[in-house]
């Protein structure tokens, strides 16, 4: 931790300089606990899944199925997972008919779409779209897959056609209910999937302004006693909902809308699971296909499906979510489809973890404080290590091709080295300001700041002893090589080193802990020479999950 005066730098490198003391003999001893208090435990249970395949749409789909769809299938699905309009008619029927739905590439067969065909050995296999979406040649392939019943292909001359032509073959005439969305975009209609798949019904694409011939064509022999309308004047106009009206037995056409696509699926949520449901699917309403092949798993699961941005959680799916009550959670697609800023932020809603605590100044033993949980030990102004915390497995930063009298856990080495190596070969060399301090180094800082700038600024700009990261052993401040002290800058991260570090040092198993304007989040003030250690994995997932590390830790400790 740093102070931010500028005055006081170099008293401060002073004084770290001479904290460094004989590391390598002190012994590893825990901490039991004692008055200190212990953390909490969840408020309630959610099972909470990720289902992912891989890096791309395709392993995503074959990994839906998989979790899903016992092998010997009477039927699947295969549209395009290059453009949306042919495969947005599927959904609904494959619910209909609890079968699955895959994705392929106009001209060839994705291996994850291969192996998941093999597995399901399907009877039949259902083209959806024309030989322009799906090759002849890749349905000649995919007659390899079934297992009597052939291959089919539903084509017409576009998007209404398909839609129409899929509602005829599959849905029977008299229908309660017809779903009706635009075809000129695709999350309205993905957002009715599970409902008019729950329902036994299809959806019929229209235009914003008007009812194609085919789709009125379909209406009229389906004679449904009503019609519901996805999204709101801006995808289907008042006009076109006028028009629909008489196609529907009773007359009665209703819209579920709201300003944007999450508040539509929201709104068919709400309408086909008014008594709450058993299980949640959300997935990127971005993107159309990690949502389009989790409509007959989510039906199949007796799952609403909500959708969300890669990045946020609507304050309306956080409140659906609380009100369906779900007891499974299961997040559609990779961390980048969708964050764990999502995940985080609905297993709080859904009190399946504590809620982050606010910043506050106590002392209570964190929940994972063994010399292995290093990957896992939350530090911050509450969560603490016993006065005894050592780790005996320390090395010189020399060890690591950088300026020496530093410790470090011997385990950090071989990636700091990496790292250091890497921006010497990138023109942003870089040094170690600061290592490890036992509780006796952090408590003089402390002090050292308490005295410079008082008690209230010390608290925001350093750590009191058994708080600090850099007692574990895997936290280091860099600065650049030859340069100042990274906090006599006005900002280190805008520095040639600084700015690399923040590029790439996650790339090397480093993340920093205390980011810019988070400071009511992570609870202290910015600081970009700050890096703490978790291995390469781990730190691209923090980094791709949306949460400063505070939270992150937060999450994957179920609490501290």
């Amino acid at each position: 931790m740093a102070h931010v005066m500028h005055t006081k730098i170099v008293s401060r490198a002073l004084l770290l300089a001479s904290l460094v003391v004989a590391w390598t003999s002190v012994a590893p001893v825990q901490t039991p606990i004692g008055s200190i208090g212990v953390s909490p435990a969840r408020a309630a249970d959610v099972a909470v899944t990720r289902i992912t395949g891989g890096t791309d749409r395709y392993g995503v789909a074959a990994a839906i199925s998989r979790a899903h769809f016992a092998p010997g299938v009477p039927a699947v699905f295969v549209a395009t997972g290059q453009n949306f309009p042919d495969a947005l008619a599927g959904g609904p029927i494959a619910a209909r008919m609890g079968v699955p739905i895959l994705l392929v590439r106009s001209g060839d067969i994705p291996a994850p779409t291969a192996d998941e065909l093999r597995r399901l050995a399907p009877n039949r296999i259902i083209i959806l779209g024309g030989t322009a979406s799906v090759s002849g040649t890749v349905a000649a392939n995919l007659g390899a897959y079934q297992t009597g019943g052939g291959v089919q292909r539903i084509s017409a001359a576009d998007r209404y056609g398909l839609a129409a032509a899929v509602s005829q073959a599959y849905v029977p005439a008299g229908v309660a209910v017809v779903y009706v969305a635009t075809g000129e975009n695709f999350p309205d209609a993905l957002s009715g999937g599970v409902g008019a798949g729950r329902a036994g019904t299809s959806i019929l694409l229209v235009r914003g302004g008007g009812i194609p011939s085919s789709t009125a064509t379909e209406l009229r022999r389906l004679r449904p006693g009503r019609i519901v309308v996805l999204g709101g004047p801006g995808s289907v106009s008042d006009g076109v909902v006028s028009a629909l009206r008489a196609y529907a037995t009773s007359g009665q056409v209703t819209r579920i809308g709201g300003r944007d696509r999450y508040d539509v699926a929201v709104g068919v949520s709400r309408s086909a699971y008014p008594n709450g449901a058993a299980a949640l699917y959300v997935a990127n309403g971005q993107n159309y296909p990690d949502a389009l092949t989790a409509v007959p798993a989510a039906a199949r699961a007796g799952a609403s499906l909500l959708l969300v941005p890669s990045d946020r959680l609507p304050t309306a799916v956080r409140d659906e979510a609380r009100r369906l009550l779900p007891t499974r959670l299961a997040i559609v697609g990779g961390p980048v489809s969708v964050r764990d800023r999502v995940t985080f932020d609905l297993r709080v809603a859904l009190g399946d973890l504590p809620p982050l605590p606010a910043c506050r100044y106590t002392d209570v033993l964190t929940k994972f404080r063994a010399y292995g949980d290093w990957h896992r030990t939350l530090l911050d102004t509450i969560y603490m290590i016993g006065r005894d915390y050592h780790p005996g497995d320390m090395v010189d930063t020399s060890s690591a091709g950088l300026n020496g009298g530093y410790p470090v856990r011997s385990h950090i080495a071989a990636d700091l080295k990496a790292l250091a190596a890497a921006a010497r070969a990138a023109g942003r060399p870089i040094q170690v300001a600061s290592g490890f301090r036992s509780w006796d180094q952090q408590k003089a800082t402390f002090d050292y700041w308490v005295s410079v700038g008082g008690y209230e600024q010390a608290l925001r700009t350093s750590a009191r002893a058994g708080h600090s990261e850099h007692q574990l052993g895997t936290t280091l401040d860099f600065t650049t090589q030859g340069g100042l002290p990274p906090w006599e800058y006005a900002d280190w991260a805008t520095t040639p080193a600084g700015a690399w570090m923040a590029a790439n040092a996650h790339k090397y198993g480093f993340v920093m802990s205390y980011p810019k304007g988070r400071f009511s989040t992570v609870c202290y003030d910015y600081e970009p020479w700050h890096y703490r250690y978790l291995g390469r994995d781990r730190a691209r997932a923090v980094v791709q999950s949306g949460l400063t590390l505070r939270e992150w830790l937060w999450m994957v400790g179920d609490g501290a």
